[in-house]
């Protein structure tokens, strides 16, 4: 899809219905709940709608403003700030007219007074205007009540890289410790799914941690879950899959002597297949309440899938003549055969989830003892020691009295991504405005903004469901205290053109194509452009497949040689883009020739895709910005200094030494490095430079530097060995000038990574490049 670029000429100009409606969500004297297409300006009537609050005369202290991440606090921030400093030096005529299609009313001079003063006002007032994210308005509330939270008043937060880093050691504290129970259940599974199947299982523990913390809190010890689910589904505590097994036996239609004579018949008539059944049937009655004989006879009576054959297909019609109740008699057993199975199944698969939750429980208890011991909380510590604290019967009356006085406007941005947990929170706070007598002040309103259909499904538990469930719930505090509110949608986009809008509602026109979309079961409102008579195009490509191609001996090619699907399509869009500039294409709307600027490039998620498309526009001499992010261990620098710091602990590692040295840290070339492998026998790499410092140069200056580096990494915590590497040792001056600046942000950021390591204790240069290699 492309579009045109905006002038100031080219503004899209809104209607008065989207007038009306953005004027109303800003109200401050009603609550609201927008529902908001994309491009339909959310975030102008957040801001205009603090701004109304500020102009009403609210205190800027009490106002809180929820927003998703810490880039749409900064931009909401901007935004304020912005229109407030503009007030201070515009002319009364424009402030006039600005403060009038804000407010829809006429402008007296006092007021024009005032609007100039909120600039300095939300500087100066203490605490300011709180525009943050739920996170840090939580971390700031536990800092100033952890008493009341049971929390280290001094407690930090861990950013996501020492979370992770402290799950690695719980898991590695899990796999190599000695409790019975936990180590029973980890034979159990690996037994069951091997090695993969438990990376998968701790995997899943640690991405929904949140939720098997409340699953198994409420479920008590390992006794109590074990007996919930016998009775949840129907098992004695003494029940076993062989006790269930055996039971067939007494409960089978047929008989020996019955099979016996079918077993006989079929013999005499060649009839193979009855005959088979008819004798399976017969070694498993006659050795029956075995586990051998339970295997014959359901191998016998059912297929590998459990179905029943069809008696016409297993039985031919003179034996079913000769026994005219065979045919019921087998689907009877088969019946009761199917039963049997899926009871065991039942059973064996609250077996696999008890064990589960034993591993998870020893886990995730394993991680919360060690953030506890060193004063820490992660991002869903904030949330659930708030709730649980405003929730507490002996404090939750003096903090929610504390912050009665402190707030009286709640203001939630990208409502679509709060999570069930967050919405408890702000409902806490909420409810208060409408309980009460604080119901008869009109001064205190919940406002939400979002849009279901781009709700990052999941992602930090974010519920999409969560925002209509809130919106209900608000909507009837409201009501019973017989205050305003108000439910708005927003459809008009001020960022799409027509032709691209009606594209995407012709392919949501079909239910099965917007199932998961708000509105999925009704009516789902077609988008509408404000960018009128401006053009806009949809082009659609064929989808590429992948393509079966003979692996490629050649080492020295690239990877991508084979042309996958990333590629091809890399290429194609590099192509495209190519041929608009060297071919002068103007863009329609301003009738400008395209720049390589003018190009967006918007991708489903960043994979390889990304790395093929930069590198494809380079090679045509396209000017790319690049990948916005790169996974850090995936870069060839840091892939580097993982090499160093293998050699550090084991000089023996030959493959290791080999890249550190092609490295732009030593830059030998592949000759230098053939000369110094090739006849060395059975010495490894390293023995080998060490052999050869002191008749070659280059070698001892290689081993010299090794050395050295091994005693300052053998006396210096990871930070401070590798600060030296990139700094003293001109690391990276080094990695920069081979691999290009854009190597310095993840230089930094690889040291970021070490500082937060040492943050929550751990300094070994082991246990730190164990758990880099656990991210890649």
């Amino acid at each position: 899809m492309t579009e045109s670029p905006i002038d100031e000429a080219l503004k899209p100009r809104p209607d008065q219905a989207t007038i009306n409606r953005q004027k109303m969500a800003a109200d401050p004297l009603m609550s609201a709940w927008v529902s908001a297409n994309a491009g339909s300006g959310k975030t102008y009537v957040l801001s205009t709608r603090v701004i109304r609050l500020l102009l009403d005369g609210v205190d800027p202290s009490k106002i809180l403003c929820l927003t998703y991440t810490k880039t749409a606090a900064a931009e909401m921030k901007n935004r304020v700030f912005s229109r407030l400093a503009e007030w201070v030096t515009m002319e009364e005529a424009a402030l006039a007219k600005s403060l009038s299609e804000i407010t829809g009313k006429s402008i007296k001079e006092p007021e024009l007074s005032f609007a100039r003063t909120l600039f300095a006002r939300a500087l100066e007032t203490p605490g300011g205007l709180k525009i943050q994210t739920i996170h840090a308005f939580c971390e700031a509330l536990l800092h100033r009540f952890p008493l009341e939270a049971n929390i280290a008043g001094h407690f930090e937060l861990i950013d996501e890289k020492a979370s992770e880093f402290l799950v690695a050691e719980a898991r590695r504290i899990l796999l190599t410790g000695k409790n019975e129970t936990t180590r029973a259940a980890l034979a159990r599974i690996l037994a069951r799914a091997g090695e993969t199947g438990l990376e998968k299982l701790l995997n899943e523990i640690v991405a929904k941690r949140e939720k098997l913390n409340t699953i198994i809190g409420n479920m008590g010890d390992e006794a109590d879950r074990k007996q919930a689910y016998l009775n949840a589904y129907g098992f004695t505590a003494d029940e076993t899959s062989a006790s269930i097994e055996a039971t067939i036996f007494d409960q089978l239609p047929i008989d020996l002597e019955f099979m016996r004579s079918v077993r006989d018949e079929a013999a005499s008539l060649g009839k193979s297949r009855a005959y088979e059944f008819a004798y399976g049937c017969v070694v498993a009655l006659e050795n029956r309440n075995t586990e051998e004989a339970f295997i014959q006879l359901k191998t016998t009576l059912v297929k590998e899938s459990g179905e029943a054959y069809s008696p016409t297909w297993l039985f031919a019609k003179d034996i079913l003549n000769k026994f005219p109740t065979l045919a019921e008699r087998y689907a009877q057993a088969a019946s009761v055969m199917s039963d049997i199975v899926a009871r065991t199944n039942l059973l064996d698969e609250i077996s696999k989830t008890l064990d589960a939750l034993s591993i998870a429980d020893r886990l995730l208890s394993l991680y919360s003892s060690m953030k506890n011991r060193r004063g820490l909380l992660d991002f869903e510590d904030l949330i659930n020691r708030t709730e649980s604290m405003l929730l507490k019967d002996n404090v939750a009356a003096w903090v929610r009295y504390k912050l009665d006085q402190g707030i009286d406007h709640i203001l939630v941005d990208e409502a679509q991504d709060t999570s069930p947990a967050q919405w408890r929170v702000i409902r806490i706070l909420a409810d208060e405005f409408f309980d009460g007598d604080t119901a008869a002040s009109n001064r205190r309103t919940v406002f939400a903004v979002g849009d279901e259909k781009q709700s990052i499904y999941s992602f930090q538990g974010a519920d999409p469901r969560g925002f209509d469930d809130a919106r209900l719930h608000f909507k009837i505090k409201v009501n019973d205290a017989q205050r305003a509110f108000e439910d708005l949608r927003l459809d008009a986009s001020f960022r799409s053109t027509g032709d691209v809008l009606s594209a995407v509602d012709h392919v949501f026109s079909h239910i099965d194509s917007r199932r998961g979309l708000s509105g999925a079961e009704g009516n789902f409102p077609p988008h509408q452009s404000l960018r009128e008579k401006q053009p806009g195009s949809v082009q659609l490509w064929d989808l590429e497949e992948p393509q079966e191609t003979e692996d490629e001996e050649d080492w020295r090619k690239p990877v991508d040689h084979a042309k996958k699907p990333a590629v091809i399509v890399a290429e194609r869009v590099a192509d495209q883009i190519k041929q608009w500039i060297d071919d002068g294409a103007c863009l329609e709307a301003s009738g400008k020739p395209i720049q390589a600027g003018d190009v967006l490039v918007l991708v489903r998620k960043r994979d390889a895709f990304v790395n093929a498309l930069s590198r494809a526009l380079k090679n045509r001499d396209v000017p790319v910005a690049g990948a916005d992010r790169l996974s850090m261990v995936s870069h060839i620098a840091v892939m580097d200094l993982m090499a160093l710091g293998r050699i550090i602990l084991n000089s023996s590692d030959d493959l290791s030494l080999a890249a550190l040295l092609r490295s732009p840290l030593f830059g030998w070339s592949d000759q230098q490095l053939f000369d110094l492998a090739y006849g060395r026998q059975s010495s490894s790499l390293y023995e080998q430079l060490a052999r050869l410092a002191p008749e070659h140069e280059q070698s001892a200056a290689a081993y010299m530097q090794l050395e050295r580096w091994k005693t300052i990494a053998l006396n210096k915590p990871v930070f401070e060995f590798y600060s030296h590497v990139l700094g003293v040792g001109e690391g990276r001056k080094k990695l920069i000038s081979r691999l290009g600046p854009e190597t310095g942000e993840m230089l930094d950021e690889f040291l970021s990574f070490a500082i937060a390591q040492e943050r929550t204790g751990a300094v070994a240069l082991e246990t730190f490049l164990n758990t880099l290699e656990n991210f890649s």
